[in-house]
């Protein structure tokens, strides 16, 4: 068997693009015709060589077999344009949740606000925009839900999971080191409170242990997609 033929049927059923393919098809002739000159600086006939060399590498079958289990669940040219999605999500977000005028306009309004609260002598009302007991901003909704618009019950309950929802679904399919629920959890539990933290910081929004809650759960909703995901592709390869 030449070394090409070899070659073609260990990538022939691998789970990714042609271009991959080609990728993988020019290393492992790479390694094979290394093999196959050293053994021929050692007195071996040329085709006795590439018979060789294909013997010590292994069976075509147990080679694409290790391939197929060692590859990630997108190829790396697939992975280019995810890693792409990813900053665009990350752009988008810091936008939303920091840098959107309308927020920076509202920042106006929320340090007159404590700014007049201190001068009429009652401090307390600086923290009006604040909710440190969980679950109290989610019950008013529900139970004062008269009280609100559908917008306003949409964007603070549904927006700020579907925020999240990306970053449970992109980190795992680009590091395999969060395909775990649980560093999914603690993952988006600090960037939330980094969140948190900044809005307050530089009075952007209000602190609402509310919103940690939603974001982590829409973290979460979204690694369940991704796990759904990946469990058919995995199947279909």
């Amino acid at each position: 068997m030449q070394l090409q033929e070899y070659v073609e049927q260990v990538v022939k059923d691998l789970p990714c693009s042609k271009r991959e393919k080609q990728d993988i098809k020019d290393e492992l002739l790479d390694h094979l015709g290394s093999m196959k000159w050293e053994l021929i600086e050692e007195g071996y006939e040329e085709a006795e060589a590439s018979a060789m060399a294909i013997q010590r590498f292994g069976s075509h079958v147990t080679i694409s077999q290790q391939l197929k289990e060692s590859m990630p669940l997108l190829d790396k040219y697939v992975r280019k344009w995810v890693r792409a999605l990813f900053g665009l999500y990350l752009a988008i977000t810091s936008y939303l949740v920091l840098l959107s005028p309308d927020r920076w306009q509202r920042r106006a309004f929320t340090i007159d606000w404590k700014q007049r609260m201190i001068e009429y002598g009652v401090p307390e009302y600086t923290h009006l925009f604040q909710n440190t007991k969980p679950l109290s901003t989610l019950i008013d909704y529900v139970i004062h839900s008269n009280r609100y618009s559908a917008y306003t019950l949409v964007y603070n309950l549904f927006g700020n999971i579907a925020l999240f929802m990306p970053l449970g679904m992109l980190l795992p399919l680009l590091f395999p080191t969060f395909q775990s629920i649980h560093r999914i959890f603690f993952t988006a539990l600090l960037a939330s409170l980094g969140i948190e933290f900044l809005q307050f910081l530089f009075a952007l929004g209000s602190f609402d242990v509310d919103d940690l809650l939603l974001n982590v759960v829409g973290a979460l909703l979204g690694y369940g997609v991704f796990k759904t995901g990946a469990a058919i592709m995995k199947r279909k390869k």
